[in-house]
């Protein structure tokens, strides 16, 4: 799958990496998350998390007096949005800043 028309968002006050992970689980699954997730990061919502990262997945990753950040695992890399733009890399590299990630279904 192609998901190259996701590599020029840029993050902004109103698109962050929630709503770019709601937009790349959608076309990779034809479900819309944006609900789902919003619940969960209330902590009113929830996800069946996993062991270990399969494709696609919802990554979550949590910093010490910092906002969650959340991305897309898919096959084999992590998609993801930050302040720089999007990113697609193996998870070692992000987890360097991060505690442990979550993965979730």
């Amino acid at each position: 799958m192609n998901l190259d028309q996701f590599l020029d968002r840029t993050w902004t006050d109103s698109y962050t990496c929630n709503e770019f992970a709601c937009e790349v689980w959608q076309h990779i699954t034809g479900e819309d998350l944006s609900q789902r997730l919003q619940s969960f990061l209330n902590g009113t919502g929830s996800f069946i998390p996993i062991d270990t990262p399969e494709s696609p997945c919802i990554a979550l990753f949590n910093r010490k007096n910092a906002d969650s950040h959340v991305g897309i695992f898919f096959e084999g890399k992590l998609l993801h949005l930050t302040s720089k733009g999007v990113h697609y890399v193996h998870l070692e590299i992000v987890q360097g800043g991060f505690q442990q990630p979550r993965f979730y279904k």
